[in-house]
């Protein structure tokens, strides 16, 4: 047996709702314009404000007619509605009229969608409740895996937290403190801005929290140094938060490189166990200056971005949230889905790292692998379009730094030591080639001249 709204009689419990608040609202929209613009603050935010599914399409026709500039009363609303082939389905134009009559004032209409919004939140918990159940029954039968089912539902959680805080808030913002921001953050520069080892590359292309930056680079070329340089120049110099995503090398080997540059002391030295006394000194001074430092290394091979997210989600939970995800690398990265072809699978791995530093407000940096075809050319310097198996990359990224160093192809170039970054896309800068200075096997990157 089913009643009006399409509810299952039989069922006992009946989600929260108010019906005479509802048409209250409604009631009060046509009386005066200005309360639509009330409620919809109110309700902003909320999927379903309404509980009758006849008062949602009342309310989205309304908001049809004020969109375009048309009077709200009960005639317009009976017109639009007819138009549209719903008038019967919602009672006919008496129950329209009778909307009107059920409200003396239009002043209390913020009031009336405080109780739907209440309501709808209340419903919007029981049904995420319910789908976690079913949720929960499906990864047991095989249909889903357990981390995906544990991702939706924090995501589902976190929706309907986000939705409870929003309320009246708005993204919107009037041009007079568009401005007043600009000239403040020029007065006063921003701290959240992740510091560089290098020092022309940070003034080049500042990288700040929402940022998706791609280093790019052939095999072999320095991806991995790049990426360790910032993540120990962010953790050790400076004690914010770096999580590395090493899914190309172990943690030891990652370890390894780490100790070595920090200590100023030859790799291979390190792992042939070849150190004197002094240099194996530095190595103890170095541990000590890491171990105090907040860096992770994760070096789980193969992950897919929702398992980054989730890992953040933690971090974020106990006030650990990094200041910078570093991915190693992108293009080995696990899609979330089977796709046709690999294109779309990284395509999809770059949307969806640029999602978590937007979501997250962090800086999120990942090597991606260049294609052969710089190394077949005269000309060696790498350019956008030897990106590997993606031009999702590209589009996504607000930055795009590629690396080439001229003594990986000769040994004899007069140029042998320098390393360039060659920012070839930089959406709030300007593309420039940052040249640095390479110090392999100390398994650095420095500035030039410097020693440090």
């Amino acid at each position: 047996m089913t009643d009006y709204d399409g509810n299952d009689a039989s069922f006992d419990r009946v989600p929260p709702h108010d019906l005479d608040a509802e048409q209250a609202v409604l009631g009060s929209m046509m009386l005066a314009r200005h309360a639509i613009l009330d409620v919809v603050e109110v309700v902003n935010g909320i999927k379903s404000p309404f509980y009758r599914p006849n008062h949602e399409t009342i309310f989205d026709t309304m908001l049809a007619l004020y969109a375009n500039g048309q009077p709200i009363d009960p005639i317009s609303v009976s017109n639009k509605l007819q138009q549209d082939g719903h008038l019967e389905k919602i009672g006919g134009r008496g129950y329209i009229h009778n909307l009107v009559n059920s409200v003396p004032t239009a002043a209390m209409a913020s009031h009336y969608a405080a109780i739907l919004r209440d309501h709808a939140l209340l419903r919007a918990v029981i049904q995420t409740g319910t789908d976690l159940v079913q949720m929960g029954y499906r990864a047991r039968a095989g249909h889903d895996t357990a981390s995906q089912i544990v991702d939706t539902a924090a995501s589902n959680l976190q929706e309907i937290t986000a939705a409870a805080k929003g309320g009246s808030e708005t993204r919107e913002w009037m041009l007079d403190r568009v401005v007043d921001a600009v000239l403040d953050e020029y007065d006063n520069p921003r701290d959240d801005v992740l510091p560089l080892p290098w020092t022309d590359l940070q003034s080049v292309a500042p990288m700040e929290p929402g940022d998706f930056v791609v280093m790019a680079g052939r095999p072999a070329m320095g991806k991995s140094l790049v990426l360790l340089g910032i993540g120990r120049h962010v953790a050790i110099k400076h004690r914010r938060g770096v999580l590395i995503a090493s899914m190309e090398m172990s943690h030891v080997q990652m370890g390894q490189r780490l100790i070595a540059a920090e200590a100023r002391v030859p790799l291979h030295g390190l792992r042939a166990r070849t150190l004197d006394a002094q240099q194996y000194g530095a190595v103890q001074a170095a541990r000590d200056r890491i171990r105090r430092s907040p860096l992770r290394i994760d070096d789980t091979p193969a992950m897919p971005v929702s398992t980054w997210r989730r890992r953040l989600r933690q971090l974020q939970s106990k006030d650990e949230l990094p200041a910078v995800l570093i991915v190693d690398y992108l293009q080995i990265a696990k899609a979330e889905t089977k796709a046709q072809n690999r294109v779309v699978e990284v395509d999809s791995i770059a949307v969806g790292l640029k999602a978590l530093a937007q979501e997250f407000r962090i800086v999120v940096i990942a090597a991606a692998q260049l294609n052969r075809e710089s190394a077949n050319r005269t000309d060696k310097t790498p350019t956008m379009t030897d990106l590997r198996e993606s031009g999702g990359i590209e589009n996504n990224a607000n930055i795009v730094i590629l690396l080439h160093r001229e003594d990986y192809y000769d040994r004899e170039s007069p140029r042998a030591g320098e390393f360039d970054f060659i920012v070839a896309k930089n959406r709030m800068g300007h593309n420039a080639t940052v040249t640095a200075g390479w110090q392999g096997h100390y398994a650095r990157i420095v500035d030039m001249g410097a020693d440090s």
